[in-house]
């Protein structure tokens, strides 16, 4: 008779009117500590959060709750009436449905949000009782579900949620416990299905399956889905300005490592991140114009000191992968593939927190591929952390390989081909900074031809260009070494701020190659 009579006024008297609660078939075992309830919902009065938005006092998230099933056992009555301390045995949810709606913020609810973690959170949660404790809570086939309350749209669905916390204890004391995530001592989580929609680009992620358990600090997941709705034509009718269209699988991701200390002080701080079996397809639209944004400071090593959450991975491993850029070139109306099989790499000191940067301030890139299938490539890239000028260098090699495998690439992209040759190696040097790059090239081939192309645009073939004087050929040097002497390519080239840092490497090697070949 107590709980029905003071359990609604206490929900609705502690939101602010705001929530309301309803449930069914209350039963109270006061010898055993057992409590159980069905049909239990939490929904928000829709008056009440009007008037709050009318005194921009609305929260920024509404909570509609459905619990099928809740039953609680172990519960010390006398603690809860003497003490203040509410104990349990283990606390049971089966099948709830949570649907949580962003409602859009004003500057000063972001920035109440922002205080209300650490000592807040744990004052909201006790409210006038001095502890809250429970060996477990298990929550199973939970389905949670994010959407933006203006325009209705999802923004994450998780199905088949299961969670287990052990070990809870809320207590002010326990606040600043560096061995507690989430209030628990230990929390294990299972999901069968996540799926994250974005609007710009037609996007959809979703991953196949995640598991986390604190207790070994293992993040594991399923396969993880990037695909848009869109074709490679309509993506790049869909926009004013060239951009890239990305299609992405990764067989599983394991996360090691995990630092609990970390997470309560919302840092994200790992041993290691390994990705197995990714596909990565990358398609641009050449016919379509380039934008004008300035990608001075876009470097990956920069980029990451602008993310809002503090990391530190101490290495990323990419294993049994494959890497694909495709491009259109408006004058063949035809793409050209840069394809890498097989690749093997990985990337240490990943971090934009200060504390590791001081430590050591290289982020350290190994890349190791067959490039085309045809000739194995390595490359080592080191970038200089937290440094405004973009520094970093690269050491590329590629070994030997029949040249015309390269005509699937150079026929469409540059409307040349190639007649005959081998390349014997190919070693690049590069210092750069993000204005401009300084390399050294060293390559080795024979016996190159090659003939410049145009499109027959009635049978869709290539034919030969037919030259009106020999100066506009393209006159190449069939050797290096040639005549006992090696030619090296020093290049020193100035970026162009409006594209990537991708860009500037392979302009500065292509202009390298043209000192070398021409």
């Amino acid at each position: 008779r107590l709980v029905n009579k003071k359990l609604d006024k206490l929900v609705t008297g502690n939101s602010g009117g705001l929530y309301r609660i309803n449930y069914e078939n209350l039963v109270i075992n006061e010898t055993l500590g057992n409590i159980s309830a069905s049909h239990i919902d939490m929904l928000p009065d829709s008056s009440v959060f009007e008037s709050m938005k009318e005194k921009h006092i609305q929260p920024d998230k509404l909570f509609y709750i459905h619990i099928p099933k809740l039953s609680i056992s172990g519960v010390k009555t006398p603690k809860a009436l003497l003490n203040k301390e509410i104990s349990a045995h283990i606390i049971q949810i089966n099948d709830a449905e949570i649907e949580v709606r962003i409602v859009k913020s004003t500057q000063e609810n972001k920035t109440n949000i922002r205080k209300n973690i650490g000592a807040e959170v744990y004052r909201q949660l006790l409210g006038n009782l001095k502890s809250i404790t429970a060996d477990s809570l298990v929550l199973e086939n939970t389905s949670v579900t994010l959407v933006d309350m203006d325009t209705k749209k999802l923004r994450v669905r998780a199905e088949g949620l299961s969670l287990l916390f052990g070990g809870i204890e809320i207590d002010s004391l326990k606040e600043n416990d560096s061995t507690q995530i989430l209030f628990s001592r230990d929390l294990i989580i299972h999901s069968d299905k996540i799926e994250i929609p974005f609007t710009k680009g037609d996007y959809k992620l979703q991953v196949a399956g995640l598991d986390f358990d604190s207790r070994t600090g293992v993040f594991h997941t399923g396969q993880i889905k990037l695909k848009t709705g869109m074709s490679e034509t309509e993506f790049a009718k869909s926009r004013p300005f060239a951009v890239d269209r990305f299609d992405l699988v990764v067989a599983s991701l394991d996360l090691k490592g995990f630092s609990r200390s970390g997470l309560l002080h919302q840092q994200l701080v790992a041993d290691s991140v390994e990705l197995e079996g990714l596909s990565l397809h990358i398609f641009r639209d050449k016919s379509v114009p380039h934008d004008s944004v300035n990608r001075t400071h876009d470097y990956p090593q920069e980029a990451i000191m602008n993310l809002p959450l503090p990391f530190y991975l101490k290495k990323i491993k990419l294993r049994n992968s494959f890497i694909e850029y495709k491009e259109k070139n408006e004058k063949s109306d035809s793409s050209g593939k840069v394809a890498f099989f097989h690749v093997q790499a990985s990337i240490e000191q990943v971090t934009n927190m200060p504390e590791y940067i001081r430590e050591n301030n290289q982020m350290l890139v190994q890349f190791h591929a067959d490039f085309l299938n045809a000739s194995p490539l390595s490359a080592q890239i080191r970038m200089r952390l937290n440094d405004r000028r973009g520094i970093f260098s690269m050491d590329a090699r590629l070994g030997e390989m029949d040249a015309l495998a390269l005509n699937d690439l150079l026929k469409p992209m540059a409307l040349a081909e190639l007649n005959k040759g081998k390349i014997g190696s190919l070693q690049y040097h590069l210092d750069a900074t993000n204005t401009r790059g300084k390399g050294k090239l060293i390559f080795h081939y024979e016996n190159i031809s090659v003939r410049l192309l145009k499109k027959d645009d009635d049978k869709n073939k290539y034919k030969t260009k037919v030259l009106p004087t020999l100066a506009a050929g393209l006159v190449v040097k069939d050797s290096n070494p040639q005549h006992g002497k090696t030619r090296i390519g020093n290049v020193d080239y100035t970026r162009d701020i409006h594209r990537s840092i991708f860009n500037l490497m392979w302009k500065s090697l292509f202009a390298a190659i043209k000192e070398i070949v021409m």
